[in-house]
């Protein structure tokens, strides 16, 4: 999900173009008394006073005077005006590099999955399902493990690991997750970080979970030698850069109704304390 640093680079950005603006509009202030010699007299501003010209000096910071007839007035005219327009066209020229660059990391990081249908720049996991000949983008929410409640039997309502058996275990509350998809081939979106930035999709993997009264489960005995419950209970996926932070979770296989979450798996083992979960309905 969009963090400080993502932010901050947003910032960045825009702080560029504010000191390009700075800059030129430092420039485009200085202006140049032309002077009859050919020399000239830096100032950001200046105005005739009878037979004396009275300008601000750029260079001493101090109001000053000299005769009107030392000035080469048409001469001062054509500098000024010629320099006013190149700083205008210096300022666009510069401004709209950064503008391009942002706009284009916008763009890949706001990108299109079908016509009319773009995931937000600011992240989190999505799913695309075509059903019932609807095309349609659904958000899913993280749902946060508690692993400070126990219940009566000392089991927590998160993510837990047993001195006999190493293989984590997850328990989710409700008897159903409140995310609904009803296609058996959804495609995932994701775009999560964490404290050291974006987590590549292919640390996360898509479960399915077992309801248990009013809680849904992952993990437990492992039905057949060789592999614990937690991944004999992943959904066989493949991983693809999408766009921008975007990545892509293509499952290789069809999802039955049921109950399912996405977890950060990274090291083989369940991290954080959020899994974003969904329910396939009939």
């Amino acid at each position: 999900m969009r963090t400080m640093w993502r932010a901050a680079k947003g910032l960045a950005v825009v702080a560029g173009v504010w000191a390009v603006l700075a800059t030129t509009a430092g420039a485009q202030a200085a202006k140049r008394l032309i002077l009859t010699d050919g020399s000239y007299q830096s100032a950001t501003e200046f105005q005739k006073q009878g037979d004396r010209v009275r300008y601000f000096s750029a260079e001493r910071g101090e109001w000053e005077e000299l005769p009107v007839s030392l000035v080469d007035w048409k001469a001062t005219g054509e500098w000024n005006a010629g320099q006013a327009g190149q700083n205008s066209a210096e300022t666009l020229h510069q401004v709209t590099a950064e503008e391009i660059a942002a706009r284009k990391e916008e763009m890949l990081n706001t990108p299109e999955v079908a016509p009319g249908l773009r995931l937000p720049s600011d992240g989190g996991v999505f799913v695309f399902e075509e059903a019932q000949g609807h095309s349609t983008l659904v958000p899913v929410l993280g749902t946060k493990l508690h692993e400070d409640e126990t219940d009566a039997n000392g089991r927590m309502g998160g993510v837990a690991k047993s001195a006999h058996n190493p293989a984590q275990t997850i328990e989710l509350n409700g008897h159903s997750a409140k995310t609904r998809l009803h296609a058996m081939a959804p495609t995932l979106y994701i775009d999560i970080e964490d404290e050291n930035g974006l987590i590549p999709a292919a640390n996360f993997r898509l479960a399915r979970l077992e309801r248990k009264r009013d809680k849904r489960l992952l993990g437990g005995n492992a039905p057949r030698s060789g592999e614990d419950a937690l991944t004999q209970r992943f959904v066989r996926a493949r991983a693809e850069k999408f766009s921008g932070d975007w990545w892509k979770i293509v499952l290789l296989e069809d999802l039955s109704p049921g109950e399912y979450a996405l977890l950060d798996y990274t090291g083989g083992a369940i991290q954080g304390n959020l899994v974003w979960d969904f329910t396939v309905e009939k």
